[in-house]
């Protein structure tokens, strides 16, 4: 799950680079086409390219149709909302999941395990200082995102071990492609440079990384468990924030971001030992 972060914060810094000068669904779309010829030569290379029949199965599908959708509530909320505001909202997912494993998949979640996410939680509101914007009606949309992403994740556990992640990536990204290519149409083309190439390059490879991370996680560990974890976006964002653009982190920025990576780190080392512990018994 901490790869996963990995791949799609770095992901969203080179298409935030590239959107600067091209409009937003014209580098989804060109990513777009890169992220699936990049995974078609690794599913091909595994052997994995002869299950994409596999794509018909109605919990991948399920799962590739909320992917679409949720892009869609994100992107509608981001254009009319602050990004601080938006993000606020979305670290609601950790909690969401936490709760919903507990409920619908019977994972044991005890008080430990909430105090944990719920620390994130607070480490993620020292960062991102929530705005004021206060009862603006697109706060729905957000709100949208984070039931759609909850039950995506619910779906992705339900899917059968004998479909490969690889194959449920591709099918993600050939939908999220053409998705960008429809909306491009309306939205129109500015001139691309190779330097905009180099950046969706890049960010269609961590991107292929965040998916097929994101899909193993959450098919092979505990929901519960991996919660936390999703919050160390924060950190990579944090240090691409000053690689990349330049901006250094204020002081709440950086204790929030050390809440988040001691959250994350006691779940992991808590899990070790309870792991452990019933191993030795």
């Amino acid at each position: 799950m901490t790869v996963a972060m990995l791949g799609y914060v770095v992901n969203d810094a080179f298409v935030k680079k590239t959107v600067e000068d091209l409009a937003l669904f014209q580098a989804v779309f060109i990513r777009g086409l890169m992220l699936v010829a990049l995974i078609s030569l690794i599913a091909r290379a595994r052997g994995d390219h002869r299950r994409i029949r596999m794509l018909r199965d109605r919990r991948v599908g399920a799962r590739i149709g909320l992917e679409a959708v949720g892009t869609c509530f994100f992107l509608l909320g981001l254009s009319n909302l602050a990004l601080a505001d938006m993000t606020a909202v979305l670290q609601l997912v950790p909690l969401a999941i936490t709760f919903a494993a507990a409920r619908l998949l019977r994972e044991q979640v005890d008080w430990i395990r909430v105090a944990t996410v719920l620390a994130g939680l607070v480490g993620v509101l020292f960062v991102i200082k929530p705005g004021s914007e206060g009862s603006s009606p697109w706060f729905l949309a957000a709100f949208a995102v984070v039931v759609i992403v909850t039950i995506r994740e619910l779906v992705t556990k339900k899917i059968s071990a004998e479909i490969p992640s690889l194959v449920i990536a591709l099918g993600t990204g050939l939908v999220i492609t053409l998705m960008g290519g429809v909306v491009s149409i309306f939205e129109g083309w500015e001139s691309i440079e190779t330097k905009h190439l180099i950046y969706l390059a890049t960010a269609s490879g961590f991107l292929s990384v965040g998916y097929i991370s994101s899909v193993n996680a959450v098919r092979v560990g505990d929901m519960s468990f991996t919660a936390p974890f999703r919050y160390s976006i924060l950190l990579f964002a944090i240090i691409l924030q000053i690689i990349v653009f330049g901006d250094i982190p204020d002081a709440l920025s950086l204790i929030g971001s050390g809440i988040v990576g001691a959250a994350g780190l006691f779940s992991l080392t808590r899990e070790r030992t309870v792991l452990a512990t019933v191993r030795r018994g």
